[in-house]
């Protein structure tokens, strides 16, 4: 599985700064949450990955795209793109494992 395969999981939420975000898509190495306005691009932020389970994982991400007024994907809310950066090592096979089990969806910037 490389960083890069996007999944969609039903139910995945972003909690971050107070706010519980919906995840678009998601991968090993980030996620697209929508939220408006997005946060600034290069941002450094704690989240919670909150599954439908109940299950969650801290980790500590970096905006590294926004899709907002100035630039807009077709296909996908406002929001914006993070990059895990870092992850504990048990929460990162657990992600992994449940992406596995995910269907795979195309990326629509590709």
């Amino acid at each position: 599985m490389r960083s890069t395969d996007r999944f969609s999981i039903e139910d995945v939420r972003c909690d971050v700064a107070g706010a519980s975000l919906a995840v678009t898509n998601l991968s090993v190495g980030g996620f697209y949450v929508a939220c408006e306005p997005p946060l600034p691009m290069g941002h450094s932020v704690a989240f919670d990955l909150v599954f439908a389970d109940g299950w969650r994982a801290s980790a500590v991400g970096r905006v590294a795209w926004v899709n907002g007024q100035e630039s807009t994907t077709p296909g996908l809310p406002t929001g914006c793109g993070i990059t895990i950066t870092k992850i504990a090592f048990p929460d990162k096979l657990a992600l992994v494992d449940r992406l596995r089990r995910a269907s795979a969806i195309v990326d629509p910037r590709r």
